[in-house]
């Protein structure tokens, strides 16, 4: 029986997911006919998901989180979906199997093909995955990475590429390793932070539906709270869930996940998470293959081994500020913030989004690529000529102020379009990056050691790509960018929730402290020493495309 519980109210209640006005309703179910034809193609893993998707599997609680038990066959789950659909009919509440997409084939675009892309939807289904998770949830953007199970590959066909407003899912960053001797397979999931309170509270809702076409129309309210109430006692009884988060939002955000999901925030050291994600990537260097890549001179990406020797290392985080880390080894808690500043990501956006007609970084990066700086910016030469700026011994073309001649009534300000603001815009966060980063190279000795990180350096962002590699090589060094750049803090937080659950199940891993290393240890048996702490191991790469201990000023 799949009426909502009374007390509850009946009515038709508005899903609202990202990016979607409020209003939109889903679409009242249709006969059921042809259910057999749209379950009949299906397999195990993919009805599975189905059914537990519908609520129609027990969840049990297990050391990945909650899953549902594997002893259902085939039959039964065909069965039990095509009961539900006639239900569902009858309840017109529910959208019936014709209105369930095909999952898609591999290589398809997933746009609207997967089960579903309502984001709440999407969402839920990351959070009740059999697998240990790792999150980060910064002042832009929310990642989370997925350890699967390799034998629950069919289910991840539920994902679709693309969800709600922001949400994606990074198939193309995708490989496998092994954890505690099984093979998993590794997803990585974004999405807007803006988006969060929206995702929980559609998340929230769905399960209270859930729960109250379970009880049918004689659980009434009171059948409704004394089912929350029987949840309550089992997330007490050591249920509920833990997401060990890095990122501000671990601690923002930890009320609302406690009180509308039942799901504690575990607080990650930001810093502490990048270093140790980034260690984690290269502990994998000799299966995890073109990981790091630099830029040559015209600008296009070329793979790259691991520096070597690795330590001392800068690691430069660029997202929606700045911080740089100096690495000395891969010892627990072995860096230094030695910088930073609050001219990062963020600060390019929210500009973009003041000064030009730019709604998203997509937007803003795609204006820049048709910009010239030069119409914005005050040059040395605009001040000094071109004779003067030789006297100075300074290059005529280096940046003044950025958007100096916006303060001028000058002729050429006239002509500066949106496009030349956002290159101009684009231009000062990169510079400030590379000043700091290249200053703090130096005086550790590693210009030739500098790792780009964080979600400023994405693939798309080529104009800042090509600017850092042209700056280092100039000072004779160079730099290099990881393809998991922004994932680095969500890697960090799962090797903190792999040590918890090694903790839970088996004496403490060896910590690095206690590891006979010294100064001219080579760096792969600092590597090794990580990979032995952690749990990580690297069993092979399947990409489907290619606390701070001392704070510094």
């Amino acid at each position: 029986r799949l009426a909502r519980p009374r007390g509850r109210g009946s009515s038709e209640r508005p899903q609202v997911q990202m990016g979607q006005h409020q209003g939109t309703v889903a679409r009242q179910a249709e006969p059921p006919e042809g259910a057999e034809e749209g379950y009949g193609g299906r397999g195990l893993g993919e009805l599975r998901c189905l059914a537990a998707e519908r609520g129609l599997l027990p969840e049990v609680c297990a050391p990945g989180g909650l899953r549902q038990p594997d002893s259902v066959d085939r039959s039964a789950l065909v069965a039990l979906l095509k009961a539900y659909d006639a239900g569902a009919q009858a309840a017109g509440t529910r959208r019936s199997s014709k209105e369930l997409p095909i999952p898609p084939s591999p290589g398809g675009s997933g746009v609207g093909s997967d089960l579903g892309t309502h984001d709440e939807t999407v969402v839920q289904r990351i959070l009740s995955a059999p697998g240990l998770k790792g999150v980060d949830i910064g002042g832009s953007l929310v990642k989370i990475v997925l350890a699967l199970p390799r034998g629950e590959a069919d289910c991840l066909r539920a994902f679709p590429e693309t969800f709600g407003a922001t949400g994606r899912t990074h198939r193309d960053l995708e490989f496998e390793f092994e954890l505690g001797g099984k093979p998993c397979l590794l997803h990585f999931f974004s999405g807007a932070t803006a988006q969060v309170a929206s995702a929980v509270g559609g998340v929230q809702q769905q399960r209270r539906d859930r729960r109250g076409c379970r009880l049918g129309d004689d659980g009434g309210r009171e059948g409704y709270e004394e089912e929350l109430e029987m949840s309550d006692e089992a997330g007490e009884a050591g249920c509920a869930e833990r997401l060990f988060t890095a990122g501000g939002g671990a601690h923002k955000f930890a009320p609302l996940f406690r009180d509308a999901l039942d799901i504690e925030l575990v607080p990650v050291k930001e810093l502490s998470a990048v270093v140790d994600g980034l260690l984690f990537l290269a502990s994998l260097r000799g299966g995890l293959r073109r990981e790091v890549f630099s830029l040559d001179e015209a600008g296009e990406p070329a793979p790259a081994p691991w520096p070597e020797p690795l330590f001392p290392f800068l690691v430069v985080n660029i997202g929606s500020g700045v911080s740089i880390l100096r690495v000395d080894s891969a010892e627990e808690g072995d860096y230094t913030r030695v910088g930073g500043t609050a001219c990062g990501g963020a600060t390019f956006l929210g500009l973009a989004r003041a000064m030009t007609s730019a709604r998203t970084f997509a937007e803003a990066l795609q204006l820049a690529e048709g910009g010239d700086a030069t119409r914005c910016d005050l040059l040395v030469r605009d001040i000094y000529g071109e004779t003067g700026s030789a006297f100075l011994g300074l290059p005529g073309e280096l940046t003044a102020a950025n958007c100096g001649r916006l303060c001028e009534e000058l002729p050429e300000a006239g002509g500066c379009s949106e496009q030349d603001l956002a290159r101009s815009l684009l231009q000062m966060v990169t510079q400030q990056a590379v000043l700091l980063s290249g200053a703090f190279a130096r005086h550790a000795g590693c210009v030739d050691r500098v790792l780009f990180a964080g979600g400023f350096v994405e693939e798309a962002n080529r104009i800042a790509r090509k600017a850092i590699a042209a700056n280092f090589r100039s000072l004779g060094g160079r730099a290099y960018f990881l393809r998991h750049s922004d994932f680095l803090g969500a890697l960090g937080s799962l090797r903190s929730c792999v040590q918890a659950a090694s903790s839970r199940s088996s004496p403490a891993p060896p910590d690095c402290h206690q590891l006979p290393l010294s100064p001219e240890t080579p760096n792969c048996m600092y590597l090794d020493s990580f990979t032995k702490k952690t749990g990580f191991h690297s069993w092979s790469t399947a990409s489907t495309a290619s606390t701070s201990s001392r704070e510094g000023p």
